[in-house]
């Protein structure tokens, strides 16, 4: 059969969990097929994408399960004629995970992409989606802190998370019950803290008669004035935090999107964004005074040292709704 190069795009997202947990759900995989425009039209009348036959799953490397990280890696692959992966073109995500995801990737092996009744080459992307906690499809909301299995009165966050969890039923962990203090705030975290504040105020507002925007509460985020949630790329619905993000959309209208229109969620939120973020939707007066922009690098914020911002945040927010 005739080569045929044909300018497609297969999309392999490949969820991984770190955890040994007996009840964690097994690594999904969705393969989910994309063309670019003019890929059907210009080239190929009738099209028959291959289907993924071998799917290796990443190592997760030690220093990166350690250190909590995790995140999206891109891998831009060359696919031949026979569905097997030729060459690496291009790796985005987080450098740590890019050796993992390489490896996995030339070892992925597609059935044939027929184009008009001929075998064709392709080109494709194979997205890893590594999670450094067990996955769950809900979070861990105890109502008391002692159900944190891995925090004590000895924790540097035990007052603070003691206040969120029990005052104002804001902390949540995951599913083997911890909370990880050290590891860093994901986007998708993130947006189920913010979510869970908004609707927080927005009931303390009620009661006390007050509209929330009229006082300066709080106020919507969104540059790309996306209106329908079905706008999002890509998005993982079973995630813990997909419907905090379809609330914030909704509900509130904030968007925590990229420029590409996809929530990022497995994403470690920085320092400057969340100051930049938290500020946009409730007025600079409302960041924690310990908290200030950095000019040299941009840290990421651990769970723990969100939950202090969180907390300081809240006694100025809670005052502008007192009756």
């Amino acid at each position: 059969m005739s080569r045929i190069t044909a300018v497609l795009s297969v999309v392999l997202l490949v969820l991984l969990t770190i955890s040994n947990l007996p009840a964690q759900k097994k690594a999904e995989v969705q393969v989910v097929p994309k063309t670019s425009p003019e890929s059907i039209t210009k080239i190929c009348k009738t099209l028959i994408l291959g289907k993924i036959t071998n799917n290796p799953k990443p190592e997760y490397p030690e220093e990166a399960r350690k250190s909590y990280i995790g995140g999206t890696v891109e891998v831009v692959v060359k696919i031949d004629e026979k569905g097997k992966v030729t060459e690496v073109e291009k790796v985005t995500g987080n450098t740590a995970l890019h050796g993992a995801a390489v490896a996995a990737a030339l070892k992925a092996k597609f059935s044939p992409t027929i184009c008009d009744g001929a075998e064709a080459r392709i080109s494709g992307v194979i997205v890893y989606n590594f999670l450094p906690f067990p996955f769950t499809e809900t979070y861990f909301t105890p109502a008391k802190i002692e159900e944190f299995t891995d925090i004590n009165k000895d924790s540097e966050y035990f007052e603070t998370l003691l206040d969120l969890t029990e005052n104002y039923k804001l902390a949540y962990g995951f599913a083997d019950k911890k909370f990880r203090a050290d590891a860093p705030v994901s986007r998708g975290d993130f947006a189920h803290s913010l979510r869970l504040t908004l609707d927080l105020l927005s009931e303390r507002a009620r009661i006390a008669g007050k509209i929330p925007r009229e006082i300066g509460l709080f106020s919507a985020m969104n540059p790309q004035a996306i209106n329908s949630f079905d706008k999002i790329v890509n998005f993982d619905s079973k995630q813990p935090y997909s419907e905090s993000v379809k609330i914030l959309l909704t509900k509130y209208d904030i968007s925590l999107l990229d420029a590409q229109n996809r929530f990022q969620g497995s994403q470690p939120l920085t320092n400057n964004e969340l100051i930049d973020i938290w500020t946009a939707i409730f007025g600079a007066e409302a960041v924690s005074v310990n908290f200030e922009k950095s000019a040299n690098g941009d840290p990421i914020v651990t769970r723990g040292k969100f939950a202090l911002f969180l907390q300081e945040s809240l006694g100025v927010l809670t005052y502008k709704v007192l009756p």
